[in-house]
């Protein structure tokens, strides 16, 4: 951007789109609400960076639409940040016919229901991209009695269990595809995801 005039890059709109290929795909629906100028300074960032990044153009007077998951944005909200009183944030269902619970969902996931009756300390091993979410669901099951430890692990979460390293998993379920070849079954479903777009006010 070296040599461009400052009142210009002031004027001009940053569109933030996710690289998360379910997210790209989703937009496809939902974008053409939003123009965004054709002189517009456009990025593929992930998902999950997109609300940092929104808000840290917003306090610097830049005009921004950024566009996630809701799940990524609650997720980087329930960390202690808040969004700038620049940006609005606006909801879109997500519709996807391919998953089993029509949009992706934040899952308990386990061999059988029965490990949640066992009278033994359980270890979950959760999404780390979810872990303030997911922190929040297993504290409630605590309250309900169950010793639960946590382990944020970033990918092979079913590995995990059949590898008898853990007892359950929070992680996203799109088709149950991968947890149905692994053997594994939805025990809760934590929470689903809408479409979340940040817009400069």
């Amino acid at each position: 951007m070296v040599g461009l005039d400052p009142i210009f890059l002031e004027q001009t709109t940053v569109a933030l789109f996710p690289k998360n290929s379910g997210l790209a795909h989703q937009l496809m629906r939902v974008r053409d609400r939003y123009l965004v100028p054709e002189d517009a300074q456009s990025f593929s960032v992930r998902g999950e960076d997109v609300p940092l990044l929104a808000n840290e153009l917003a306090a610097l007077g830049r005009r921004v639409v950024g566009f996630t998951g809701d799940d990524l944005l609650d997720e980087w909200l329930a960390d202690g940040n808040a969004l700038d009183k620049r940006l609005n944030r606006r909801r879109f269902a997500w519709y996807d016919p391919a998953a089993i619970y029509g949009a992706p969902a934040l899952c308990l996931i386990g061999a059988s229901p029965n490990v949640l009756t066992e009278q033994r300390p359980l270890r979950v091993v959760v999404c780390g991209r979810y872990r303030r979410t997911a922190e929040r669901f297993l504290c409630a099951l605590r309250e309900d009695g169950m010793t639960l430890e946590t382990l944020p692990i970033q990918g092979s979460l079913e590995t995990c269990v059949l590898s008898g390293m853990a007892d359950l998993v929070v992680d996203v379920v799109v088709s149950g595809g991968t947890i149905k070849t692994a053997g594994l079954q939805v025990l809760r479903v934590i929470a689903t995801s809408d479409i979340a777009v940040l817009e400069s006010r």
